[in-house]
Parts: structure tokens; C-alpha cells; sequence
């Protein structure tokens, strides 16, 4: 990972806050999806990630 903005991102990320598009740069892209996909390949049956979708409303 690199906090070059001219590096190309690993991973396509998309952040919605409230309904807005979140910018992310290639550092905070490259993070979220390591960190993210970390988690759920930990899962009991799961095997490849190819995308996750994650929806957060607090109550």
C-alpha cells in the first residue's frame, strides 16, 4: 500500500454516508478492502471474495 494518489487502487471501493459519496483515496481504498475482506475470509463458509456488500443503519 502507498499513499501515492497516482498508484492505482487494488480493489474498486465505493463509500455512500448518509446517502453521499464518500472520496476515497488509493491508501484508504487499499485499506478498506484488506481490513474488510480480512474479516469476512475468516468466516466459517466462506471461501474466495469476489465483492462483499455492507450496509450500516443505526438505530
Amino acid at each position: 500500500m502507498s499513499c501515492d494518489p497516482s498508484q492505482e487502487s487494488i480493489a474498486e471501493v465505493t463509500l455512500k454516508v448518509n446517502g453521499a459519496d464518500v472520496e476515497l483515496n488509493t491508501f484508504v481504498q487499499g485499506f478498506v478492502t484488506e481490513t474488510i475482506t480480512g474479516m469476512v475470509k475468516s468466516l466459517r463458509g466462506v471461501d474466495e471474495v469476489k465483492s462483499v456488500s455492507l450496509q450500516i443503519t443505526r438505530k
